[in-house]
């Protein structure tokens, strides 16, 4: 059951992706990242009423969920800058570099290591975004690593991919301590509210600007709704560094959605990288 929630994650991302490159010709990425959160922090409560889900406190709890929830504040927004500096099929797979930091810090926060199939899955999806951002006709083999710290967008996202390895074991410890909707909830008010502030202290609010855009704006904040369900439900049944590969299909679908909708360049010679990257997640469901 894992795997179906694990892969409706990325397929979500990616749409959430290509709505806000539209919407960042006209938005500031502070304000989409606000957006983001409203639905999430007006639908989860609700769905706890409903669910009668019980919330539960202890120091695991709160210790997995404050490390969690400020790291998703900053991530927050520079993802959304991410997405406004560069090209969707550019910066986008440059999440799957997460993967590669869990090997890191899920040991050491989790205790977690996946087995032989899963690691070699892993790092073959790592691989296959190497792929997806190589050029043979314009790039040399360091070029996709070097674009990390030429372009604002990849630089942006590539700390984001670091973010959310270390917050992806925090989320881990706070569902194991709760459930997955006091977590998914809980996360989601912290970040509207830190984002909120942060708005209103630097007078970013723009009424007219926000009205105009409110339909993507609230399509944004709906992909995201389905997101967060989906990754902490897959969570919540295999281990992180599984569920954050599977995550990162996000950038195989954002190549082509780029290609076909935002006419983004260079998709024949990123088919190689989706291939590693389907053999890769192969061999997670596999594992």
């Amino acid at each position: 059951m894992w795997i179906i929630f694990a892969l409706l994650n990325p397929i979500s991302e990616s749409i959430r992706g290509l709505i806000v490159k539209k919407t960042s010709k006209q938005l500031d990425p502070l304000v989409m990242a606000w957006a983001n959160n409203i639905l999430p922090s007006l639908i989860f409560p609700i769905v706890m009423i409903i669910a009668g889900t019980q919330i539960k406190s202890n120091l695991m709890f709160w210790y997995g969920f404050s490390c969690a929830g400020v790291i998703q504040i900053i991530a927050s927004i520079l993802f959304m800058k991410s997405i406004s500096h560069g090209d969707l099929s550019m910066v986008v797979p440059i999440l799957s570099f997460t993967p590669l930091f869990l090997l890191v810090f899920g040991p050491l926060i989790n205790g977690e290591f996946p087995n032989t199939t899963g690691l070699l899955g892993i790092l073959l999806v790592v691989i296959g975004s190497y792929l997806l951002n190589f050029n043979l006709k314009k790039m040399d083999m360091l070029e996709p690593f070097k674009a990390i710290v030429k372009n604002k967008g990849t630089r942006y996202m590539f700390i984001v991919a670091v973010l959310w390895a270390i917050s992806g074991a925090f989320d881990k410890i706070s569902v194991a301590n709760s459930s997955v909707l006091q977590h998914v909830t809980f996360t989601n008010i912290l970040v509207l509210t830190a984002i909120t502030i942060t708005l209103i202290v630097q007078k970013k609010f723009n009424f007219s600007e926000i009205k105009e855009s409110r339909k993507n704006l609230l399509l944004i904040s709906g992909f995201t709704s389905a997101s967060y369900f989906f990754h902490y439900s897959a969570l919540a049944l295999t281990l992180v560094a599984y569920v954050v590969a599977m995550k990162r299909l996000a950038g195989l679908f954002s190549v082509f959605l780029g290609a076909l909708v935002l006419k983004e360049e260079n998709l024949k010679q990123r088919l190689l990288g989706a291939s590693v990257m389907f053999a890769g997640v192969l061999l997670i469901v596999l594992a």
